[in-house]
Order: structure tokens, then C-alpha cells, then sequence
């Protein structure tokens, strides 16, 4: 099954102290419900020394990110987002604009198309459940599920999966968990 397929996804990040105050990249796994891998979310590039900062603190959420999700080394999307707080824009592999995710407060994200319309919001395409702290591989992770409503038309579901994936940057935290409010406990 590859992503485009899956209907249920989980969305895992490394958990440790080290990930939840000093981590500077965005790094992320997503697997479908049995576990099996699908793709892999990281930074495009690498970070210079002042967004390495940056990301080090409360300011983590305004840097700019620049992500790929990949399907066995093979591009499904690609996310950026420009420093501040612009919406995420969401990329085919072929470069054409899919659309947005834009942060509408209280963690609710809504998904755009490339022409700006409001399609809908997270919560419409998908069930959406965040933090819960579990173990991969003997090895503490956060999981984040996403259940995808079947039927689903493109570009919603695309979009849908770029905003869970994405929903750290989109809701302005970026990869500093501790900084900027309260810690991201699991809670």
C-alpha cells in the first residue's frame, strides 16, 4: 500500500529529551496502521548557523522549512513555508502547486487550493489525534494519527496529509516543543 492509499497513517517523531529541546531539524516517520513504513518526512537542506539557532528556541515555528516526503527515496510531496507565519504551501513532486494549509487558531488547520478557495478544514478530511507517547523499535516516539475519511476527492486528501504532517510548523511550533508556551506533553 503506498501513501496515497492508506486511510489511517501514524506520524512518528523521535522522543527524548534531546529531540524535545535541542532538535533543529524536522524529522518525521509515517507508517500505516500495521506499522509498515510508507514515507519518510525531512528537510530538503541543510539549516545555516542562525536557523540552527533559531530552531533552538521559541522562534523554531517562524524559520523557514522546506520538507519532502518520500516514498522509498521517491518524492510525494513537498512542503514550505517562508519565515513568520505564511501558510504551508504543498507541492506535487512535478513542482506544481497543490495548495495551502493555513492556520486557523486552536490547532485547527484549513486546507486552500492553488487558486487560494477554502476547500475545508483538517477536522472535515480527516480525524486527527496528536501526542500520544508510545514505543518503536525500543525507542520512545510521539505519535500523531490521521484517519483519512474514505472518498476523499484530490487535492483534500493531499492536503489533508500535508497538514498532519505538517501541523507542528502550521500551528507555529515548528520543531521547538518546549519553546514558546507551554512544553508539548503528551496530555
Amino acid at each position: 500500500m503506498t501513501l496515497p492509499g492508506a486511510h489511517t497513517l501514524l506520524l512518528e517523531q523521535p522522543w527524548t529529551a534531546r529531540s524535545l529541546f535541542l532538535r533543529t531539524r524536522f524529522r518525521m516517520d509515517v507508517r500505516d496502521e500495521r506499522g509498515t513504513p510508507l514515507a519518510t518526512v525531512a528537510e530538503r537542506a541543510g539549516l545555516g548557523p542562525l536557523r540552527r539557532l533559531l530552531r533552538a528556541t521559541g522562534f523554531s515555528g517562524r524559520t523557514r522549512f522546506d520538507l519532502v516526503v518520500a516514498d522509498r527515496g521517491h518524492p510525494v510531496l513537498r512542503l514550505t513555508k517562508g519565515a513568520g507565519r505564511p501558510p504551508v504551501q504543498v507541492f506535487a513532486p512535478d513542482g506544481a502547486l497543490i495548495g495551502s494549509v493555513r492556520n486557523e487558531g486552536r490547532g485547527a488547520a484549513g486546507l486552500y487550493d492553488a487558486n487560494g478557495d477554502r476547500l475545508a478544514s483538517l477536522g472535515d478530511a480527516a480525524g486527527f489525534t496528536t501526542r500520544r507517547i508510545t514505543e518503536r523499535e525500543g525507542r520512545r516516539v510521539r505519535r500523531d494519527t490521521v484517519r483519512l475519511r474514505p472518498g476523499t476527492p484530490e487535492p483534500v486528501r493531499s492536503l489533508a496529509i500535508a497538514a498532519a504532517i505538517a501541523h507542528d510548523v502550521v500551528r507555529g511550533v515548528g520543531t521547538n516543543h518546549a519553546g514558546g508556551g507551554p512544553i508539548d506533553l503528551p496530555f
